[in-house]
């Protein structure tokens, strides 16, 4: 698609304004650059051709001077093969249109624009500053078309991105972990739920039957009150309805009774009533106008009569009208108000060539024109004067510099004797103090010096710091290292030793806290539930059973009172004992679970207890194994081997530190043996002893004896160079002097030559130059006046001939029609006949407007007595259908005839409304119905039925309420199948959690594979569009950057930005003038990648390149170049450099001013 015109009719501050692209060049650049300052409309160019494609915006800015309504953008463009000329109006439907404001379809750009919204076309190609940032950014989070086409590989692996962002997400709504709401939570807590209420459902099955026949009886009582209750409701609404009915019932007999009144034919049509007063109109209104054309024709015909006639003066008409007003007259008048005043100008001028010529002391007779020069002569002239002045200056002021050079020239010579006896010396004692320093300076001795003894310095704190570190242990590093350790993997097992021990204590000890537990839970346990049964357990049943048979071994051996006492004390405890454990005999297993628990734990606790002082034990030995450890060491033995370990190792610290402070001991002392040497190799050269200066000031005096050797060396050097260029310039200066002199005689030839044979080569002009320079502006002055007199001379005669030419017209004219003429008021008389020929016009004028008139009331009266005719033919019908003679008997029956038709319609009504109201099928029914029904008696069964249903109701209510009570208890104990169905869901969802576990972890394995395999390939077939891209930014920066790459992480594909010099950057990191180049990189590449699979669309950016260097700007206007021989580039700037670089770039480009 190509935009050829774009023309905006009223749009923003334009009205009726078109920007011609014109047609496009075979084999040039379709590039146009549309230039203007500042509010020149370019950003209304840019959203117009938006408005233009996608419709003008609901909320536009652009409305500020033609109303929305108004409001009109169009323009010519090539879609294809082919031309359409459209317009796009401010509508919400049917907005595009020709020019001719036929509808276009909106769909008209569909096909070229390929699905793009305004927003994608803005994104793509369509760019300003805020755009081409934007969606720069959208396509590096792979958003748009443009993004999905950057992070593909060429076999369009977009698609496969997406799927796995899709997988991804998939993935994430089942587990995430870092969320704490997903699927997999979801699912536990599911199970969770379910298993705690499965084990909280336990409800006994003869509970279960009661609850279940309570709320069958309680469903049944409610249907059989429900039932009864619709029953009566109906009889309810029968009687309501019959009640409703009534009313209609009396409204249509009376309107029965009411239409019989009415004794009247077949209705006339419908229209017939506003047609009556439509003919009465008409009637008055033909009768009117009759009346009005008779008057305008009596007037008009009297004032035509009444009007005079001049045929003279209109036979005449063409030739005053050829004098009056014309360009006679205008020059006539000019000659009366102008000649004197140029008569005067000429005197003026003939004075001033006579004070000429007095001026230049020449007689008064002589004739001016003999002075004047040939033309072009005196401009000439006053050139080579002013030239002779320049070069009069120039001659001398060579001569003045010559002989300045040559006193310069002898000063010098006396300053370059001075220096000629030190040379040799001083190069000898420069060149050895320059080896010397150069040594020093290439081993970097002073700083090695420096640095050696710091070193030393600071290696001897850091190893007496690290012996402080061993105390309490003491002596010399050679002692330390002496010193016999132990084996770090000795060491370090038994600290591990020590740690199993401790750890193994622990937890046996936690043990030991839990049975304990479990010990006082169980008896606690025991003893409340015996507290509440008063049963009594097997050991107390075991111990009252046997005082129950020693009392009778007793009694039996001995048959007294006391004996027998006993025996019924102890034979009674024991029948209590029995009786209780029976009538808790369902408790008992209880009872004997709970001893069984707390006979186990104790058992446990006691062997936790053994184990737990064996433990013990091993602890011991161990610290009793590192206590003889420390004391090896001359340490204290109530280190841990954790301490005694860190000892060890800030014992190898401080022997490390110790051979760091010998080998810094000794580099200082090799550095200070070369500083010692070369010292005594510099002080004989200063004339110092180097046993009283440190080494790095003998270094600094050294450098500036060697600076100052080399700055007297250097004043040498300049004082022979300044003997050269003097001399040189000696000579100059003369060749100067002598071209000077030759200049000015050559000038003085040219002038003899240019003067010959004319006056100033007189003896009267003389040869001053001076006074030559003063004559030539006289003698211009002159000949300008001898021109201007001969103008004033053919003016003044033209102007007596048209005075005298106007005058013998105007006297033809008057003596030809019988007017007095005034030789001295020409104007007056032509005046006058004007006049009379305006009156005659305006005469004949009036009286063929009245002609017209007249016929034009002919016309209207023949159509009057149409319109006559044509009204008495309707009411003739309207009379005889009526049976009337008069338009007011006509009205009367006309109302009569819809007075019945109305009560005919309200019969229908009545009619209607009674049907739907007794829900029969004819009226006759209905009346059938309530021709036996007695209102009185209807209203008294009305009342007894609403009382029967208030009944019913509460009734109702009741039932319901207990069936709704039956199935809330029955749903507390759901019965033994909601357990099995409990327990179903619970294994479903294990079952469910399981299987999406598998997918979960399928999905995730195949996400990292896919992504792995997505990332080898986009880096063995990356994308033709990202080649393109990474080449045209390297072309915009003129190659600091050596291209565009990509990097895969976890969260999504980047794009990478290479450095030419080495190095990468991301694209936030860049400049926003280097960001904005690689953001229209992009677009570039997407251009050309559009541009090969379908037609592409204009490309059009409004001053993008704010932030641009000129040179890549200039690289920038070449890719658009490019660009443009594919298709059509435009670009909006008010820059004047930027049109400039843009010819450079693209010789070719279409520069456009607004």
């Amino acid at each position: 698609m190509r935009l050829d015109r774009l023309d905006l009719v009223r749009y923003g501050k334009f009205t009726d304004r078109s920007l011609d692209f014109g047609a496009t060049r075979p084999g040039k650049p379709d590039f146009h650059l549309v230039h203007g300052p500042n509010e020149a409309g370019k950003s209304t160019l840019f959203s117009a051709y938006l408005d233009l494609l996608f419709g003008i915006e609901k909320s536009s800015t652009y409305g500020f001077l033609h109303p929305y309504s108004l409001m009109r953008v169009g323009g010519l463009l090539s879609i294809g093969a082919s031309q359409q000329e459209a317009y796009r109006l401010k509508r919400n439907q049917a907005s595009l249109v020709t020019a001719d404001d036929r509808p276009l379809p909106d769909g008209l750009f569909a096909s070229v624009l390929g699905g793009m919204d305004r927003h994608a076309y803005r994104t793509m190609f369509s760019l300003d500053d805020e755009s081409i940032e934007k969606g720069g950014e959208d396509i590096l989070k792979s958003e748009g078309e443009l993004g999905a086409m950057l992070f593909s590989a060429s076999s369009g692996l977009s698609d496969m991105a997406s799927a796995l962002t899709g997988l991804k997400v998939e993935a994430d709504e089942f587990y995430r972990p870092s969320g704490r709401k997903h699927g997999l939570s979801n699912l536990k807590a599911e199970i969770e739920a379910l298993a705690a209420e499965r084990k909280a459902l336990d409800v006994a099955a003869r509970d279960y039957g009661l609850l279940l026949r309570e709320r069958d009886a309680a469903a049944i009582r409610l249907d059989a009150a429900t039932a009864a209750r619709t029953r009566l409701r109906g009889a309810l609404v029968e009687v309501e309805r019959s009640l409703g009915a009534l009313p209609a019932l009396r409204r249509l007999r009376a309107l029965r009774a009411e239409l019989a009144a009415f004794d009247l034919g077949e209705s006339p049509p419908p229209g017939w009533r506003s047609l009556l007063g439509e003919l009465a109109r008409e009637e008055a209104e033909i009768a009117a106008r009759t009346e009005h054309l008779d008057r305008e024709r009596h007037r008009n015909g009297d004032e035509r009569d009444a009007l005079p006639e001049d045929d003279a003066i209109l036979h005449a008409e063409a030739d005053i009208l050829a004098l009056s007003g014309s360009a006679l007259e205008a020059r006539f008048r000019t000659a009366g108000m102008d000649l004197a005043a140029r008569e005067a100008d000429r005197d003026r001028l003939e004075a001033t060539m006579a004070d000429a010529l007095a001026a230049l002391t020449l007689a008064p007779d002589t004739d001016p024109a003999d002075l004047v020069l040939p033309v072009g002569l005196a401009d000439r002239l006053m050139k080579r004067l002013s030239r002779r002045a320049t070069l009069s200056e120039r001659a001398g002021t060579a001569k003045r510099e010559h002989a300045d050079a040559q006193k310069a020239l002898e000063a010098l010579d006396g300053d370059a004797g001075a220096f000629e006896g030190e040379a040799g010396t001083d190069a000898a004692l420069q060149t050895t103090l320059a080896t010397a320093l150069r040594a020093a300076r290439a081993n970097d001795l002073s700083g090695r010096l420096r640095a050696a003894r710091r070193l030393a310095a600071v290696a001897g704190q850091e190893a007496e710091n690290a012996m402080a570190h061993l105390l309490p242990w003491d002596g010399t590093p050679e002692a330390l290292r002496r010193l016999a350790v132990p084996a770090a993997g000795d060491v370090d097992a038994l600290r591990k030793r020590s740690e199993v021990a401790a750890e193994a204590l622990r937890r046996q000890q936690e043990q030991i806290a839990g049975a304990s537990l479990d010990v006082a839970s169980a008896r606690a346990k025991l003893d409340a539930l015996l507290a509440v049964t008063g049963a009594v357990s097997d050991e107390q049943t075991e111990r009252l059973r046997a005082a129950r048979d020693a009392a009778w071994h007793a009694h039996r051996a001995r048959l007294d009172a006391s004996t027998a006492d006993a025996f019924e004390t102890a034979m009674r405890d024991d029948d209590r004992a029995a009786e209780l454990r029976l009538r808790n005999a369902d408790r008992l297993s209880e009872i004997r679970l709970h001893e069984r628990a707390g006979a186990e734990a104790s058992a446990r606790l006691a062997v936790l207890m053994e184990e737990a002082g064996r433990l013990e034990q091993g602890q011991r030995d161990v610290e009793a194994d590192i206590a003889a450890l420390a004391g090896g060491l001359g340490l204290a033995e109530s280190l841990s081997p954790a301490e005694v370990l860190a000892w060890l190792e800030r014992r190898t610290a401080a022997l490390e530190a110790a051979d760091d402070l010998a080998r810094c001991r000794v580099e200082a002392n090799l550095v200070g043996a070369e500083a010692q040497a070369l010292s005594e190799r510099l002080a004989p050269m200063l004339g110092v002893d180097a046993t009283e200066i440190p080494f790095d000031e003998l270094l600094v005096l050294a450098e500036d004896r060697l600076e100052a050797l080399r700055a007297s060396h250097a004043a040498r050097l300049a004082a022979a160079d300044a003997l050269e260029r003097a001399q040189a310039d000696v000579e100059a200066r003369r060749l100067a002097a002598e071209e000077a002199a030759a200049d000015l005689l050559a000038w003085q030839q040219d002038w003899n030559a240019d003067v010959a044979g004319t006056w100033l080569a007189s003896d009267a002009a003389g040869d001053d130059p001076e006074r030559l320079a003063a004559l030539l502006p006289a003698l211009q002055a002159l000949a300008q006046n001898i021109e201007r007199k001969g103008e004033l001379d053919y003016r003044i005669a033209a102007m007596r001939r048209d005075q005298q030419d106007y005058a013998d017209r105007a006297r033809g004219l008057a003596e030809r029609l019988g007017e007095p003429f005034d030789a001295n008021d020409c104007l007056s008389v032509v005046a006058a006949l004007a006049r009379r020929l305006a009156d005659a016009r305006s005469t004949r004028e009036r009286r063929e407007a009245i002609d017209q008139t007249l016929a034009r009331l002919a016309e209207e009266a023949g159509a009057l007595e149409e319109r006559r005719a044509v009204l008495a033919a309707r009411l003739s019908e309207i009379f005889t259908f009526l049976g009337c003679d008069t338009l007011a008997e006509a009205a009367g029956l006309l109302e009569a005839y819809r007075q019945r038709d109305d009560v005919l319609s309200h019969v229908a009504d009545a009619a209607r409304s009674l049907v739907e109201q007794m829900h029969t099928d004819t009226v006759d029914e209905a009346e059938a119905l309530l021709a036996a029904v007695d209102g009185d008696q209807l209203q008294a069964e009305k009342a007894d039925l609403a009382v029967q249903l208030d009944a019913l109701d509460s009734e109702v209510q009741e039932h319901h309420l207990a069936r709704v009570r039956a199935e809330e208890a029955l749903a507390k104990v759901a019965g033994s199948d909601a357990a099995a169905a409990l327990e179903e869901r619970r294994r479903t969802a294990l079952i469910e959690l399981a299987e999406k576990s598998r997918r979960y972890l399928a999905t995730r394995a195949g996400i990292m594979a896919a992504e792995q395999a997505l990332r080898l390939y986009r880096e063995r077939h990356r994308s033709a569009m990202m080649q393109r891209a990474s080449d045209t930014f390297r072309d915009i920066t003129g190659g600091e950057y050596a291209g565009l790459s990509t990097v895969l992480e976890k969260d999504g594909e980047f794009l990478v930005v290479n450095a030419a010099a080495g190095g990468s950057k991301l694209a936030k990191d860049l400049s926003k003038g280097t960001r904005f180049q690689l953001y229209l990189a992009l677009r570039v590449a997407g251009y050309h990648e559009i541009a090969a699979s379908r037609e592409i669309v204009p490309f059009i950016a409004d001053d993008i390149m704010e932030t641009f260097d000129d040179r890549r700007a200039l690289n920038t206007l070449r890719v658009m170049g490019d660009m443009a021989m594919g298709g059509q580039v435009i670009y909006l700037t008010h820059h004047q450099h930027l049109r400039d670089l843009a010819r450079e770039a693209c010789p070719d480009v279409t520069i456009h001013e607004l």
